[in-house]
């Protein structure tokens, strides 16, 4: 059996709260996360109650993924996990994806995808805009960057989502 692939969210503004963009930017994930299989992790929100409670809660407010019906759908099926920063050490190996990645641990796809075959692997957004030292120390201890353009193009959070999913799932097919 093929390990599990996690796509770990990092809340990409400093404040640690759920405010309206993070709200949908989450909904856009859920959709992406039953399509592909993943889970999801979601990572320094401030997200007090259970995953289920929270996709219960933000559901009624958003229109996106059949208003919020994929979120949910993804959290009952035991696929959405909340934890805040220090990533833990069950999430796999880390791939940072960002446009900006540095020396040696740049990894290309392929090789990426050779090594999800045996271990499982999370793919970590969110990282690029923020610097803490925290943030940092997962970028050190990271398996491999990945720069999905190849070509150190920054894409938003969403589009840069969407483009590692997709090349990675039709690449793992092949």
């Amino acid at each position: 059996m093929t390990p599990p692939v996690n796509l770990v969210l990092i809340n990409p503004k400093k404040n640690s709260e759920v405010d309206e963009d993070n709200r949908r930017l989450i909904a856009r994930v859920a959709p992406v996360c039953l399509a592909y299989n993943l889970h999801l992790w979601l990572v320094d929100f401030g997200i007090k109650e259970t995953p289920l409670d929270f996709a219960r809660e933000i559901a009624p407010s958003t229109s996106i993924g059949k208003g919020g019906e994929n979120l949910i759908k993804l959290c009952e099926k035991g696929k959405v996990k909340i934890s805040n920063l220090q990533l833990p050490q069950n999430i796999g190996l880390k791939i940072i994806c960002t446009n900006r990645p540095e020396g040696a641990s740049e990894k290309a796809l392929d090789d990426i995808i050779e090594i999800s075959r045996e271990k499982t692997i999370s793919f970590i957004f969110g990282t690029n805009k923020r610097t803490n030292k925290v943030l940092k120390k997962i970028r050190d201890e990271s398996y491999a960057q990945l720069d999905i353009t190849k070509k150190r193009i920054e894409l938003s959070l969403d589009s840069e989502i969407g483009a590692v999913c997709h090349s990675f799932f039709n690449s793992r097919k092949a």
